[in-house]
């Protein structure tokens, strides 16, 4: 049974992807991506603009063809089949909804547009009634109980997005697809969200892909994270794994506040600020302060190169102090 680099199994993947390549021109938007996704986990996607996040997002979906590779959900080989033969579902960034409609308008339309497998063995579709009662069921869930008769267009954007969950829930899923839906959104609704979005992957056996740029959003609520950059899986693990080692200076930037310092043999050592102490050590200069929240964030200039650090005081910039790295913090070097 194979594996990939990160040491998940090939074979053993309710979501694979292998090998897949995509191009737009000269740019590479997928370049040999390649992993492996268990049922029921959360996979987040996590790089800035042109990472290729999106791209990949939709080479699952069915609506973007790769120029190569495969992909198999559920141990079929989907790669050429429609997006209405996958058992996904795609939660649009815009989301997509029908602003005319009533909330549960919008996910009885969905539900009445296909047919379902009864007990007797037969497809048919749902009646007007049962698509209705299926719609409130959804958004019940969702956190929209007695909302279903409200237009999208009085709904907030919190509400919107609830109703976009509620849909891509109803009709089915076998893996939910995120395409950042929360990046309009504020500090507070997005925490909401989350918190729906978390409370939703313990209580179904959905698997859920979700695409975003924002750490925070990875970091909590994933089971695992791809961190891409320039068409490239640069690492796929579980949080604290991506986080603690990040195996590239790249990902370690992508993935949480870190300084880099060369080391004798000309490799870098990437350092978390939580393992920087200041009193001994490296003299270097204060290049900046910012305040975050209880404590400061302090960049820190060196011959070596450039940190950051948590203090609980406030540094001047161009102030001179003295820097250190915990022992045994796991501090990588890493080739470049």
């Amino acid at each position: 049974m194979g594996t990939i680099a990160d040491g998940t199994e090939r074979d053993g993947g309710y979501l694979r992807l292998e090998n897949i390549c995509k191009r737009y021109g000269d740019t590479a938007a997928a370049d040999g991506v390649t992993l492996s996704v268990p049922r029921g986990c959360f996979l987040s996607l996590l790089g800035e603009s042109g990472s290729g996040k999106t791209t990949l997002l939709r080479v699952i979906a069915g609506f973007e063809k790769p120029d190569c590779g495969r992909v198999y959900i559920g141990g079929r080989d989907v790669t050429d089949a429609p997006p209405s033969e996958r058992g996904c579902r795609t939660v649009f960034q815009d989301l997509a909804l029908f602003p005319h409609m009533s909330a549960a308008g919008n996910i009885a339309f969905v539900l009445r547009a296909g047919k379902r497998l009864c007990a007797d063995g037969q497809y048919r579709r749902m009646s007007a009634a049962e698509a209705r009662a299926e719609a409130e069921r959804a958004l019940a869930e969702t956190g929209l109980a007695g909302m279903g008769s409200r237009k999208i267009s009085t709904l907030s954007g919190g509400e919107k997005q609830r109703v976009a969950i509620a849909r891509a829930l109803a009709s089915g899923a076998d893996v939910m697809l995120l395409d950042e839906p929360f990046s309009s959104l504020d500090a507070v609704t997005r925490a909401g969200l989350r918190a729906l979005l978390a409370d939703l992957h313990a209580r179904t056996p959905v698997t859920f892909v979700y695409v975003t740029h924002d750490r925070e959003d990875a970091m909590r609520m994933s089971d695992r994270v791809a961190v891409l950059s320039g068409g490239r899986l640069l690492r796929c693990a579980s949080p604290e794994e991506v986080y603690r080692d990040p195996q590239s200076a790249e990902a370690a930037r992508l993935t949480g506040e870190c300084g880099v310092l060369r080391a004798a043999d000309g490799s870098e050592i990437f350092v978390r600020p939580e393992d920087v102490t200041f009193g001994s050590g490296e003299e270097c200069v204060v290049t900046e302060c910012a305040y975050g929240g209880g404590k400061y964030l302090i960049t820190l200039l060196s011959p070596r190169g450039e940190v950051k650090a948590y203090s609980d005081r406030e540094y001047a910039k161009g102030e001179k102090a003295l820097f250190d790295i915990k022992s045994g913090s796991g501090g990588k070097a890493v080739k470049v």
